[in-house]
């Protein structure tokens, strides 16, 4: 079994019940299925658009990296996401990244282990504190707490409140 952090977003078609459907998937197909609070986020990359709802996922899995891929890009799929006519850095109806896979470092063409800009992305590093903070970054050696400690990006990440989760 390796450990696995996902990034999961959404800001179109309903992004909470977009994150908790495919969280349910999630549940069903892996094990020790952990997921953060939601939190509301600025969105990055200077399109205008309305806030993400972000949140960090745990798992464990047997699958291999790409055969993960291949699943979470099926869930993206199932909630009508289309890479190819999409806009970069615009609206999502699901997102789901993978942050770390276990200690693997992996650079290929469509697929980089750890995510390259994680480090850098308070709305991934906050969510992954709160399920995950002494799980360790292969490639700095640090954890996800000291990540989130240096980390200078400097876009709100708010923690939703209970009541708007359960709603």
């Amino acid at each position: 079994m390796t450990q696995v952090l996902l990034s999961i977003g959404s800001n179109k078609h309903y992004p909470q019940l977009q994150i908790e459907t495919a969280f349910s998937s999630l549940c069903r197909c892996f094990d020790n299925v952990r997921m953060s609070s939601l939190y509301l986020t600025e969105p990055v990359g200077g399109i205008p658009q309305d806030s993400f709802i972000n949140a960090a996922i745990r798992l464990d899995t047997q699958l291999s990296t790409h055969e993960l891929l291949q699943f979470l890009m099926e869930l993206e799929r199932q909630a009508h996401r289309n890479r190819s006519q999409e806009i970069p850095n615009g609206p999502r109806s699901l997102d789901l990244d993978i942050i770390l896979f276990g200690d693997e470092i992996l650079s290929e063409t469509d697929l980089v282990i750890p995510h390259p800009r994680f480090r850098d992305r308070r709305f991934v590093l906050e969510p992954m504190q709160e399920i995950a903070p002494e799980v360790v970054d292969p490639m700095s050696g640090k954890s996800i707490s000291q990540l989130l400690d240096k980390c200078t990006d400097m876009k709100w990440v708010k923690k939703m409140e209970e009541e708007l989760v359960t709603q």
